[in-house]
């Protein structure tokens, strides 16, 4: 890293501003006020003048691109001043707050090979240069842990991507994080943004349904901050579409910076690769997008909706996006988001979900209160797709199920459950996964009904429900069909050909256990590998049980076996010990490393709660001993919703 003791070096990236993109004159009354600036700390110089610069052989690919940030300090400071090419214009952030970002969008396939930051007194001391092709999926090309200010040259960068992200992570003054100019230099993009499509500034509704009328692929639109009244929705149809590669962007100015109330929104009909960005939505009519649109998508949004609003968000649109949202505040009936589709049979395919934080979900009710609902009961048949992963729930208390499976296909990974009524419910479909996922101090663990569902990897503790925390339930049908009555559809499935492996369920008020009020008996369920320990109830206790395969489990603790088969199990201390976040986890020397029984888990999972690769004879349990580092641990509010890196 290159500082202001280095001047003379750091200011040649500026040199070809000043000879060719000096910005055009302006009169006093066009220029915004500029807040008082703190004084510079000791040795630190200020913005970069003309007869500091000379040229630069690299090519500038930032200037003038779209830009987008965490916060303003004031409307005076917006993300783009940083990318202007003046240096007498700055981003400043809100002051006090920890992290802040901004992002350039520098074209589809933009290479970086340096970048320079010329900070303003607030400056970060630990920040990240990261770069993405989608702007949800980082990869950091430079972890800064000791800036001090002033001109920061990170030279010998390589990265590929279309959005290049500082990410402030902790000021090195009381203020916010400013930035008098960011330089990004490497080989531009050929698409998106400023290179094929334009940026409009909004300041009305009508404004804003306007500018998405007259959309074109690779437009951004921005209704600036402030609280607007929406009567009638905004309505988004095919003439808004972009494309994969350069879809229509509709965003607040700042994430979080415009509050949108009244009864409606937006409404949604035959558009495709559109997203909808920063808003905080208030309203009391349910954001419905029907299934002749596709590719919607909402990121970086909050959704405190009125409880007059039944559901929140329905998605029946294919391809669609859900990402570092926010959901809280319902007292009543009603989903945060429903995954729906088109017709009555159908459910919409490929939905990810990810980063998002649900929480605060009060119903009193005992049903109708989901935090994620995939799909309904006549839906059951239907596959998919959907990955939910990397979400956080807390008090998610409207309903026994936070996450409800109502139909087939889908996938639920490396999401964290906690202090919460719901957990994991297969409720309704086939072949679904659920992996990898932390269920901690709450009232229900997993349910499972239907056929050829694997359980493996997941991590389920504190659990109050006296039925069990893991829960093989028992059926009052036996398969749904194609064509069998609505009654019917809605009944149990009684499970069968379920896998349950290498979970980790411990003290818990019971163990794994299934149900004796529904006459059906799950078939075909094999229960291997995993750890069961306890002090009260009983550790694996399935009543109705037909053609149960168990193996390598271990049982510890003053619960009582259950009826597990002695072939099924080993009770042995399995020596779990608590890391600092609270998990109980097994060590080098537990009798549980190397000793899973089946050698088949890799067909399903290959690495470990943590996402630490598993290799040979695997451990059992949710975690294997390895020197590797972890990269997954049970989510916290830093890592998910509108303000997460």
């Amino acid at each position: 890293m290159m500082k202001t003791t280095h001047r003379i070096v750091a200011v040649l990236a500026a040199a070809t501003l000043s000879l060719t993109c000096v910005p055009a004159a302006a009169g006093a009354a066009e220029i915004a006020p500029q807040s008082a600036a703190p004084a510079l700390p000791a040795g630190q110089a200020g913005p970069l003048t003309a007869a500091e610069v000379g040229p630069l052989s690299e090519t500038l690919i930032s200037q003038g691109r779209p830009a987008t940030a965490s916060s303003l300090e004031t409307s005076a400071f917006p993300a783009s001043a940083a990318v202007d090419g003046s240096s007498t214009t700055r981003w400043a952030s809100l002051e006090g707050i920890d992290p802040q970002w901004i992002t350039v969008d520098l074209g589809e396939g933009a290479s970086v090979s340096r970048v320079l930051l010329n900070w303003e007194a607030a400056y970060a001391s630990r920040y990240k240069v990261q770069i993405s092709v989608d702007g949800t999926n980082w990869t950091t090309l430079k972890d800064e842990t000791a800036g001090n200010g002033g001109t920061d040259d990170i030279t010998g960068l390589s990265g590929t991507g279309r959005y290049l992200r500082v990410h402030g992570a902790a000021r090195g003054t009381a203020y916010g994080y400013s930035l008098w100019e960011l330089q990004v230099y490497g080989t531009p993009g050929t698409t998106g943004g400023g290179s094929t499509g334009e940026t409009t500034a909004v300041t009305s509704i009508s404004a804003l349904q306007s500018a998405v009328s007259n959309s074109d692929p690779g437009d951004t639109i921005v209704l600036k901050n402030g609280s607007y009244s929406v009567s009638s929705a905004v309505s988004i149809g095919s003439s808004a579409s972009g494309t994969s590669s350069d879809p229509v962007t509709v965003k607040a100015e700042t994430v979080g910076g415009v509050t949108l109330t009244g009864s409606s929104s937006f409404s949604f009909s035959g558009v495709h690769d559109i997203s909808i960005q920063g808003f905080r939505f208030t309203q009391s009519t349910t954001i419905d997008v029907g299934s002749s649109s596709k590719a919607v998508d909402f990121v970086r949004n909050e959704f405190v909706f009125s409880d007059t609003a039944e559901h929140n968000l329905i998605v029946r649109s294919d391809d669609s996006e859900i990402a570092y949202n926010w959901f809280h505040g319902k007292d009543s009936i009603g989903v945060y988001l429903g995954i729906e589709g088109p017709g009555t049979d159908t459910v919409a395919k490929n939905s990810h979900i990810h980063h998002n934080y649900f929480s605060d979900h009060n119903f009193t009710g005992t049903n109708g209160g989901e935090s994620i609902r995939l799909g309904t009961s006549p839906k059951a048949l239907s596959s998919g797709g959907a990955i939910v992963e990397y979400n956080l729930f807390e008090n998610a208390d409207g309903d026994p199920e936070a996450i409800s499976v109502k139909t087939s296909g889908h996938t639920i990974r490396y999401n964290t459950i906690r202090n919460s009524k719901g957990g994991i419910v297969l409720r309704h479909g086939n072949d679904n996964k659920v992996l990898s996922n932390y269920i901690l101090n709450g009232e229900n663990g997993i349910r499972i009904y239907g056929n050829d569902h694997v359980v493996m990897n997941n991590y389920v503790s504190g659990i109050s429900e006296t039925d069990g925390s893991i829960i093989v339930g028992a059926g009052t049908v036996r398969d749904h069909f194609v064509g069998e009555s609505s009654e019917s559809r809605k009944q149990y499935d009684a499970p069968d050909r379920i896998r349950i492996g290498l979970n980790t369920v411990v003290n818990n008020v019971n163990g794994l256990a299934g149900e004796t009020h529904r006459p059906l008996p799950p078939l075909r369920v094999t229960i291997v590998d995993n750890i069961f320990q306890g002090a009260t109830g009983k550790l694996a206790d399935v009543p109705l049980m037909q053609d149960f395969y168990w193996r390598g489990n271990i049982l510890w603790g003053a619960a009582a076996n259950g009826n597990i088969p002695t072939v099924g199990y080993t009770r042995v201390n399995p020596q779990l010990a608590q890391d600092a976040a609270g998990v109980w986890k097994i060590g080098s020397s537990s009798p549980a490393v190397n000793t899973a029984f089946m050698t088949d888990h890799g067909t399903w999972v290959t690495d470990d709660i943590e996402g630490r690769q598993r290799a040979g004879v695997y451990d059992v349990g949710a975690h294997e001993v390895t020197t590797n580092a972890a990269t997954r641990a049970p989510l916290t509010t830093a890592k998910v919703g509108p303000n997460a890196p």
